[in-house]
């Protein structure tokens, strides 16, 4: 494990307007929690500029020294700008579980993972299936769980009690039915109905039954190795071991509360009132509204490839207004990182429609006994975690090279790495109760009343402000980034789910930074060509080819935004047709 130099800063941090005492609702100000965590500027007062010889190198010649200028550090540790990256359905133990062997954990610290205990849920004949690493070809690995598991609300409660009630339930050509297989008691979830509910998916998906190989892929996870990107991340800088989502459910939910700290009462993507309920939501004040009233930047980055994005139109009645200022592509964040250009806040947003680099599982056609298990591509929404990694890393690169001395850098900038919800696929930790965001607990959409979070995802934090090796351990959750901006900026919360949450800013250990020339360089593994990749010439093959969740339900706000009544696409043939007739154009691209 690298060592590194914790020598304190004698450079006096300097006054902020968020020093006086807060609004009574407002948060306190990101110098108020270092006051209080004892990196108060009286904690700052021995020391170089720099740490250790960096510092000696600053009073002479750094470059000539060691063939690299330091970058300046800021007053005080933390940062000013967060970049978040948010991918789609994975498991905290699917993705990270297996990453510190037992007894390997960094010193003193504790990590919640796979290697820790002995976990597996019941087969169909009631034998152990245990949680394990995926063998196999590569390329098929990389395409686990193939077929995506099951993932709103009604799945979400069968995975965690074992329970499928009425019995009804169990066939899913039958339209779902309450209690939406929540048992009587909910107050110990085991998290022994992984097994149960993907049986009950994937027999829809395939047409028939699963095999035990077959269903034991949803207990299946990667190896630190499999995921070499995530993984030198993970253990490089800090990794949250108690990230929950937001709701027990799926998408759609689970990024509304990302921004909103509220689904509205809904849990699902398209389910009762129909996608259009995003849409005729109320315009609830958001993060990127927050943010624009205190003065304060922001953009979401998208893949200018997929036309729309869809935190734009999940949240069109908050923010329509910005799609063409404050939206932009992918180029334009590389331009920015490197230009010192980044804004307060940037977001960025994978493509989910088509050349999936979201992480998603593959979707197949439902109930489908014909399916081409030579060429499978030609029924499946095509997916390979090798490109969601090549993307992550892409992020990482361009904020670990920025340099700018009066805008953004390394040095001043953090970025979180997380997904949107567990996706179906097994974790062992069992979710805490939740605030619900009003502060009590109100029903909404198939009965649920918002006072449980979801599943653990991955998250890992990268900033020159953390200790390698560190393994944080508190419970946080989706409003935790509201709560970071709202300490930062001394902003309002949004609700009471993100005003009762825990900040990252645990994730400030250092009092001196590590310089970003000495952070890992990251290589991703080969990406094979996606079919899906190249300008869209074969539309009979295309229209056999699936949509996932994601990507139905951002064609399904298109259309009920602009072509009301229209029948929703099934394939990716007719939706690149509705994202080029309805989309070019709403959104900005470059500056």
């Amino acid at each position: 494990m690298t060592t590194h130099d914790e020598s304190t800063d004698s450079t006096p941090g300097h006054a902020s307007p968020l020093d006086a005492t807060p609004h009574p609702k407002r948060p306190a100000s990101r110098r108020d929690f270092f006051r209080a965590a004892g990196f108060g500027v009286a904690g700052l007062a021995a020391g170089g500029a720099v740490a250790g010889g960096i510092a000696a190198a600053t009073a002479s010649n750094p470059q000539e020294d060691y063939g690299f200028t330091p970058l300046p550090k800021r007053s005080e540790p933390g940062f000013d700008h967060v970049v978040v990256v948010m991918f789609e359905n994975r498991s905290f133990d699917h993705m990270l579980g297996w990453l510190y062997p037992a007894g390997g954990e960094p010193a003193g610290q504790t990590f919640d993972g796979l290697a820790q205990g002995d976990y597996s849920n019941p087969g169909e004949s009631g034998e152990p299936v245990p949680a394990h690493v995926y063998t196999g070809p590569t390329d098929q690995i990389m395409a686990q769980p193939d077929p995506d598991p099951g993932e709103f609300y009604p799945h979400v409660n069968t995975q965690l009690f074992g329970t499928i009630d009425p019995e009804s339930n169990g066939d899913l050509r039958n339209p779902l039915q309450p209690p939406w297989n929540l048992p009587a008691d909910i107050s110990s979830p085991k998290n022994d109905g992984f097994v149960k509910d993907y049986i009950v998916n994937s027999t829809l998906a395939r047409g028939r039954k699963p095999t035990p190989e077959e269903y034991s892929t949803v207990m299946g996870g990667f190896s630190p190795e499999m995921l070499p990107v995530l993984s030198t991340l993970a253990k490089n800088f800090g990794v949250y071991d108690h990230w929950y989502a937001a709701v027990p459910s799926q998408t759609f939910c689970n990024r509304s509360f990302f921004h909103a700290s509220t689904s509205h009462g809904y849990v699902t993507n398209i389910e009762g009132d129909g996608i259009g309920k995003w849409l005729s939501a109320p315009a609830v004040p958001t993060v990127f509204n927050r943010l624009e009233e205190a003065g304060k930047t922001w953009r979401v980055y998208y893949d200018a490839q997929q036309v729309v994005s869809l935190t734009g139109l999940l949240s069109a009645p908050s923010i329509e207004r910005f799609w063409k200022s404050n939206f932009r592509s992918m180029e334009q964040f590389h331009e920015d990182a490197a230009n010192g250009d980044l804004p307060d806040y940037a977001f960025v947003e994978p493509r989910m429609v088509f050349d999936h680099n979201d992480m998603h599982p593959p979707v197949v056609r439902p109930d489908n006994p014909s399916r081409d298990d030579v060429d499978p591509e030609l029924d499946s929404a095509y997916s390979d975690m090798r490109a969601g990694e090549q993307l992550l890393g892409e992020v990482y690169t361009s904020i670990k090279h920025g340099a700018s001395t009066t805008g953004s850098n390394a040095m001043n900038t953090v970025m979180l790495v997380t997904f949107d919800e567990h996706g179906g696929i097994y974790d062992h930790v069992a979710p805490p109760k939740a605030t619900p965001p009003s502060g009590e607990p109100e029903a909404g959409e198939m009965d649920f009343t918002f006072d449980r979070l979801g599943l653990r995802v991955p998250t890992i934090v990268i900033s020159a402000y953390t200790k390698a090796g560190s393994v944080i351990n508190e419970e946080m959750h989706h409003g935790s980034l509201m709560k970071t901006l709202a300490e930062l900026h001394g902003l309002d919360p949004l609700t009471e789910r993100d005003r009762t949450a825990t900040s990252i800013f645990n994730a400030v250990n250092l009092t001196s930074p590590r310089q970003p020339v000495l952070w890992p360089t990251v290589t991703p593994a080969y990406v094979p060509p996606n079919p899906e990749a190249n300008a869209r010439a074969d539309k009979d093959k295309d229209r056999k080819r699936p949509l996932t969740p994601p990507a139905l339900g951002l064609i399904g706000i298109l259309l009920a935004k602009y072509e009301p009544g229209a029948p929703l696409p099934d394939n990716y043939a007719d939706a690149y047709e509705v994202l080029t007739k309805h989309g070019e154009g709403l959104f900005g691209t470059r500056d």
